[in-house]
Parts: C-alpha cells; sequence; structure tokens
C-alpha cells in the first residue's frame, strides 16, 4: 500500500510589508515600541520571519484568538535575550563536556582495574549491545567510525588517526575520548561508572543532566532559538498522583524545594534543561562564582538587566514567570539568596 500523505495547509511566501500587514498586525501584534516602518527593514534585513516570530507563541490569546499586549518590539528583544542566553549557555556546555573528559581519564589513571585499552572495546561492546537495539536511529559504533572522523588534513584529530592507523587501529580510551560526540561520552560516562561505581556518584540523575545540557548543546550551536514553547512539556509528565517520577531529577530537587520553584514549570522542557546546565556546571567548577568563573558573571549580569529592563515584556505571557524561576533555581544552585 502507497504511503499515506496529510497535505498541510499551502501557505504561500509573503514579503516583510505582507507579513506584517496580513499576519502580524490581523492577530493583534501591534507596533508601539517599534513602529511599522522600523519593523519591515529589520525583517529584511537583521532576521528571518520563522525564526524572529517563533517568540510569539509565550504570549497569550484573548477570545479573539488574538495576542495580548504583544508588541514587535517584545519579539526583537526576545531575540536578543536568547541569542545572549544562547551563547553564554553554549559556552558552559563546553566546559560541562572538558570536565567530564577530565573527571572520567582521572578515574581511569588511577583505577588499577582498568587497561587503558581493553576499555575501548569493553565499551563499545556494551554500547551496541544495549542501545542499537533500542532504537533505529542509534547505529552501531566502532573504532573505525570513530577516528575516520580524524581522516581530514585539517581536522584536530588528525595526529591521532594517523597513530592508531600505524598502529593498527589499536586505540586507547584518552585517544578514543577526543573524538567522542556528546552523547557518546555521556554513555561511555553511564557504562564507566555503572561498572566502576563511586559513592559520590548516582549514575541516573548525572546522566539526565547531561541529557538535558546535550539538548541545549544542539540547540544553541545549530542557532536555534531557546526560548519557545516555554510552557511545553511532556505528555505523560502529569500522572494522577502527581508528576511522573521519570522527571524528578534528585540532584535538582533541593534547590526545587530552597528555590520555592513553582511546581507547574519544573518538569517544562526548556525550564528542566537549562536548570540542569546550571546544576552540572556547578557540580563540576565547584569553586565557579562571578569573581572567578566569566559564564557566572554573564548569567548574573543577565538577570540584573532583566529586572531593570524596560522592554522585558512582564503580562500576558509566560516569558516573566519562565524567568522569575529561572533566577530563582540559578540563585539557589549558586547560593545568592
Amino acid at each position: 500500500m502507497g504511503r499515506v500523505i496529510k497535505q498541510l495547509p499551502y501557505k504561500s511566501k509573503k514579503t516583510p510589508e505582507e507579513l506584517v500587514k496580513h499576519i502580524l498586525k490581523p492577530n493583534g501584534v501591534k507596533f508601539e515600541i517599534v513602529k511599522e516602518e522600523d519593523a519591515i527593514p529589520y525583517l529584511k534585513d537583521l532576521n528571518y520571519y520563522y525564526k524572529f516570530t517563533c517568540y510569539r507563541k509565550n504570549f497569550w490569546k484573548d477570545k479573539k484568538k488574538k495576542y495580548k499586549d504583544l508588541d514587535f518590539g517584545y519579539l526583537v528583544h526576545l531575540s536578543d535575550l536568547d541569542k545572549e542566553l544562547r551563547h553564554i549557555l553554549l559556552t558552559m556546555i563546553l566546559e560541562i563536556e572538558h570536565n567530564i573528559k577530565t573527571q572520567i581519564l582521572r578515574h581511569i589513571s588511577y583505577n588499577p582495574k582498568v587497561d587503558g585499552y581493553e576499555i575501548v572495546h569493553d565499551y563499545i561492546s556494551s554500547y551496541n549491545a544495549k542501545y542499537s537495539k533500542k532504537s533505529p536511529f542509534l547505529k552501531k559504533i566502532s573504532i573505525e567510525n570513530f577516528i575516520k572522523r580524524g581522516r581530514s588534513a585539517s581536522s584536530a584529530g588528525h595526529g591521532i588517526y594517523n597513530k592508531v592507523k600505524e598502529n593498527n587501529n589499536y586505540i586507547a580510551i584518552w585517544q578514543l575520548i577526543e573524538f567522542m560526540e556528546f552523547r557518546e561520552l555521556q554513555y561511555f560516562f553511564e557504562y564507566y561508572f555503572t561498572r566502576f561505581q563511586e559513592k559520590y556518584i548516582d549514575v541516573p540523575p548525572y546522566v539526565s543532566l547531561m541529557v538535558s545540557s546535550r539538548y541545549i548543546r544542539n540547540a544553541a550551536a545549530h542557532n536555534n532559538p531557546l526560548l519557545i514553547n516555554l510552557s511545553a512539556y511532556p505528555s505523560d509528565a502529569i500522572k494522577k498522583n502527581g508528576i511522573n517520577k521519570r522527571y524528578l531529577n534528585s540532584l535538582l530537587q533541593d534547590h526545587f524545594r530552597r528555590g520555592k520553584i513553582a511546581k507547574p514549570i519544573q518538569f517544562t522542557h526548556r525550564f528542566k534543561d537549562i536548570a540542569s546546565t546550571f546544576k552540572l556546571y556547578k557540580i563540576l567548577r565547584e569553586d565557579a562564582n562571578a569573581s572567578n568563573d566569566p559564564m557566572i558573571g554573564a548569567l548574573d549580569a543577565l538577570f540584573k538587566k532583566i529586572k531593570t529592563d524596560s522592554l522585558f515584556p512582564t503580562t500576558n505571557n509566560d516569558v516573566a514567570f519562565f524567568f522569575t524561576n529561572l533566577q530563582k533555581i540559578y540563585d539557589d544552585i549558586y547560593k545568592k539568596n
């Protein structure tokens, strides 16, 4: 039987002028902070409609399905705020990746039960047995697939690639780890610390923080907006007796309680993922504070700017609620109170 194709409503392309006249204004978007004549050049030269207007989904509508209190200027401002937040979070997650690698290799170097070469084969066998059967999207991994990432002479891993090829693909974990993507690094962390347990590492909640941080990393690295659908949460998050336990991370629960984080936001996608990034960064950089860590200083400055910013939307939207709780969780994790 042939594949059934759902016919979506056809939408014709529109110029910036047509978007303002036929889409934004009829849906209640105002042009008081940013005038209409200034909005059109913005859409022409500085941004594109789909990415820019995605922020409108955080604003509420009235009974006539028109936006309440949504000015074009708020969309411009949220776009700039999103860009700044993405930059900070991406830099934090790059540090997180580095520190996870450092922690793993430090543990291996002091672990007499681990051979640096055998652990590579053990990990690959474990990964393929566990994950390749779990999802059709997760392909089997191999040493060959890892090291070919360094095949190009312009690759940062080209030197390792040459050495490993000369050594008949005999590779140590301290070499392989340089080829790992964050997802593969997360799986190695889970495999290793499940096999060689440490009392200070509770593997499932740590891995949950990594998964959330990975989502943020992928979005930020591809320049995708973060501040969209801020009230969205998994369809199975709410059970009859409360929040589904799979969405309750033990490493965040004390912060939620002490920070008095509103329950409806604790399990929303963006809040959980950004809070997880804050927590994981703190765990791996225990002494991080505004005076010695530029990213903590940047977050401090961002939250302070929002408090005094006249262009920050405060009514009839999910943005203000989101940032109020995000600052609370940040303050508790970094003891800012």
